[in-house]
């Protein structure tokens, strides 16, 4: 056998065995992928808040968390948002409602903007990963001057409800 028909031999090995190799099902690694998006992504105006304060579920405000609030999305939902100048992007999770503004349309808290490298005010790629089924979707409080009462008629608070 002379050294070019050993060379197209070895060539012709390592084509079937990468034509095999790629017919093969790969397990996908990458937990970027583990959630599949059930709403088609949208560019919204975003901000940053971080305000000591309580949110729509009656917990206080984390400002280093990973958190976001949303006009209509249910407390719960996930999320996937991207800053398009540095191709960044995190999940994190809607635990409150705003913001308050009406340009715009999602409040990041600081911990999550500072992930994304986002600056105050600006432009990002949401995505919408998952929903709370109906029965596990957090209801914002109710509050009344002495007490807090939740969704399921729970009284939380000084006084009786």
């Amino acid at each position: 056998m002379t050294w070019t028909q050993k060379k197209l031999s070895y060539l012709g090995l390592v084509l079937l065995c990468g034509s095999v190799l790629s017919a093969a099902a790969i397990r996908k690694v990458s937990s970027e992928d583990s959630y599949d998006r059930i709403q088609a992504g949208q560019w919204v105006v975003a901000s940053m808040y971080w305000e000591d304060k309580l949110v729509s579920t009656g917990k206080s405000f984390n400002p280093i968390g990973w958190h976001a609030a949303h006009k209509t999305l249910p407390i719960g939902t996930l999320i996937r948002v991207s800053n398009p100048k540095n191709h960044r992007s995190i999940n994190i999770t809607i635990n409150d409602r705003g913001p308050v503004a009406p340009e715009r349309d999602l409040d990041l808290s600081l911990g999550a903007g500072a992930l994304l490298g986002f600056q105050g005010l600006g432009t990002v790629y949401m995505e919408v990963l998952s929903i709370p089924s109906a029965n596990n979707i957090q209801r914002p409080v109710v509050e009344s001057l002495f007490a807090v009462n939740d969704a399921n008629g729970n009284c939380e608070g000084v006084a009786a409800c």
